[in-house]
């Protein structure tokens, strides 16, 4: 079904901001160091908010939110919402998201520009209207051209999975190198994780970097055999495990129709998405977890389906 795809797809993305949480901004070396990496907490004597979202799910969630208030996807509105966002003085925020939002960055190719890019994915997947929505709305932030070539590659893998247009990762790989809009760069980034021998993540030097970003996702997507799989050996990473994590966790989501439970237990929503949503919904006395508020984006957004 349609719904249990988006909602794999948006609860997989907020895992990975969950899981990634207790491994960012370390060195791979201290990951090693602390042991096992196995569950949600499996860290939390030494990072005590793991667990707790961040701007990684909060954006996403809201990106979805205003899709559903206005029927359409208004980029004056997504601008705003952010804006909202960042005065709830958010904890685990991108230190340039409030520059970039009045001034899109042209240089550089920070992988956090991709941050809402499952919504942009789902919406996509939904509407013949909404195709390829993904590289306009990471220009909300960025400038560059690679940076909004590589969004439209992360929707159209996306939208490929949730639409069973592939079912397995070869056939994935395969699709998106025929592609007649990905550009020879990004079929490269392709190529080169479905040839990798291992999960390739970033050097420390460039683990912020889009392109070494990618290439570890999809690196980690062609060895992967199961969701948790993939999950743990980006996290191993360190850097910006958050959002690496969540990029693949929207993904292997699909891919694998399978999510565990007991890690989506182990999830909290953030004070500053949690102050949001009860400002504009009817949840003001309710207590928010992630697989609540995605059981009921996934729900409503169905209803926009052609």
């Amino acid at each position: 079904m349609m719904e249990e795809r988006i909602r794999l797809a948006l609860l997989g993305w907020c895992l990975g901001d969950g899981f990634g949480s207790q491994t960012e901004g370390m060195e791979p070396e201290r990951v090693e160091a602390l042991g096992e990496l196995a569950e949600v907490y499996s860290f939390e004597k030494e990072v005590p908010h793991c667990g707790i979202g961040s701007y990684v799910s909060d954006l996403p969630i809201l990106f979805a939110l205003s899709f559903l208030e206005l029927e359409r996807v208004d980029y004056d509105h997504l601008r705003s919402t952010y804006r909202r966002y960042i005065k709830e003085e958010p904890d685990f925020l991108e230190p340039l998201l409030e520059q970039a939002l009045s001034n899109p960055i042209e240089k550089g190719e920070r992988v956090f520009h991709l941050g809402r890019s499952v919504t942009s994915g789902i919406l996509s997947a939904l509407r013949s209207d909404s195709k390829m929505i993904a590289g306009k709305e990471a220009a909300l932030t960025s400038a560059n051209a690679i940076v909004r070539e590589a969004a439209d590659l992360y929707g159209q893998t996306l939208i490929s999975l949730i639409l069973r247009e592939a079912e397995t990762v070869d056939e994935l790989f395969l699709l998106l190198l025929r592609s007649r809009t990905l550009n020879d760069e990004l079929k490269s980034l392709v190529r080169g994780a479905r040839n990798s021998e291992e999960v390739i993540n970033p050097q420390a030097v460039n683990t912020l970097h889009l392109r070494p970003t990618l290439l570890a996702v999809f690196s980690a997507l062609q060895h992967a055999t199961t969701f948790e799989d993939g999950m743990i050996a980006l996290a191993k990473g360190g850097g910006s495990a958050r959002l690496r994590c969540a990029l693949y966790g929207g993904l292997a989501g699909v891919l694998f129709d399978h999510l565990p439970e007991s890690w989506i237990a182990e999830l909290h929503v953030s004070s500053a998405l949690d102050a949001m949503i009860k400002k504009q919904t009817l949840y003001r006395r309710e207590t928010l977890t992630f697989e609540k508020i995605v059981d009921s984006l996934s729900n409503k957004l169905c209803d926009y389906e052609e």
